[in-house]
């Protein structure tokens, strides 16, 4: 799924994100063990996953992944509003994460589930290490941005 998912980055001219390293095994069962695993399962066939963790107070999105095969169908809508869930259900009152700006299916696409941008200057200390990783890794060829959204408990 991994691969078929970075296919769609290289549609778009962004090979290096297409051909990336795909996170270790070890990730996967380290994030299931802490309860930082949602997957999304039609037809008996796993068609997407979301990645968390807890990151300077807030539930940091690591990475969220359709299968191209099952997009447009409302899955990956439906594995962020059920980590807004898992953040409120944990305490969390924020959650963020990073992403490309500018590509349909990344920074317009959580905008329209509510994210803002943050600006440099507001980024936490362990966002903006975030950020410092993904540029020493050559992704900001392509404009990326940190964004936050506000969890309200439905207490």
């Amino acid at each position: 799924m991994q691969v078929a998912a970075g296919a769609l980055f290289r549609d778009l001219g962004m090979h290096l994100v297409a051909d990336g390293p795909a996170p270790s095994t070890d990730a996967f069962h380290e994030a299931r063990a802490n309860g930082d695993l949602l997957v999304a399962v039609m037809d008996e066939t796993v068609v997407g996953f979301l990645r968390t963790k807890a990151l300077d107070g807030s539930l940091h999105v690591e990475q969220v992944t359709v299968d191209p095969g099952w997009q447009q169908r409302g899955i990956g809508r439906a594995l962020m509003l059920a980590a807004e869930q898992v953040a409120d259900a944990r305490g969390f009152t924020r959650m963020t994460l990073t992403t490309f700006q500018d590509v349909p299916f990344n920074g317009p696409f959580y905008e329209r589930l509510g994210w803002t941008r943050l600006d440099d200057e507001s980024l936490t200390p362990g966002l903006a290490a975030e950020r410092h990783e993904e540029t020493q890794a050559g992704l900001d060829l392509w404009p990326r941005t940190a964004m936050a959204k506000e969890i309200h408990r439905e207490r």
